[in-house]
This record gives C-alpha cells, structure tokens and sequence, in this order.
C-alpha cells in the first residue's frame, strides 16, 4: 500500500511540474513574440523617420544645390555655407555621402 500511495505522490509531483514547465514555456513564448512585435513596431517607426528625413533632405538640398551653382566663390561665403552644411550633418539631416558632396564642391569653388 505504501508503495502506491509514493507512487501516486511522485507521479503528481511529476505532472505538476510538467504543468509548470508547460506554463513557464507558454510565457516565454509569449514574452518572445511581445518583444518581436515591439521591434516591428520600432524597426517601422524609424522606417518612417528616416524617410520624412529624406523628404526633408531632399526639400533642402535642391534650393542649396542651386544656391551652390549661383554663389560666387567668395571664401567667407563658402565657409558660412560649409558650417550650415555641418549643421545639417550634425543634427542628422545629411547623411555622410551628401555631407562630403556638398563639401566637395563647395571647395571646388574656392
């Protein structure tokens, strides 16, 4: 009789943790997918920053593209248009690509 009676106690010991482990399994998983779906949702918020960025970019660079091809090559006109440029850079509204183009040919100028 005892030997059954332990027998019952282990094997309800044993199921109850395999329910544990069941739920502990079912909360990581569901932890993991909380946390995927907090990178989607992030990885699409700096998708759309970077693109206003861009738009941004592009409204600015085509008056200064222009701007550029007009200006004499006055040097203190070349170094505010270069600090402006550095600004920009700075604050993250150029990338480096755009930044070491627009320095380049305003250098050209010179």
């Amino acid at each position: 009789m005892r030997g059954r009676l332990a027998s019952a106690f282990i094997g309800g010991a044993i199921a109850n943790h395999r329910a544990k482990y069941m739920y502990q399994q079912q909360a990581n998983d569901q932890l993991q997918e909380y946390k995927f779906q907090q990178q989607q949702e992030e990885l699409e918020r700096l998708r759309a920053q970077q693109q206003q960025q861009q738009q941004q970019q592009a409204m600015y660079s085509q008056p200064q593209q222009s701007h550029l091809q007009g200006s004499s090559s006055n040097p203190e006109d070349i170094a505010k248009q270069l600090h402006k440029f550095a600004e920009l850079h700075e604050k993250g509204a150029l990338t480096d690509a755009e930044f070491q183009q627009l320095k380049s040919k305003l250098l050209m100028q010179m």
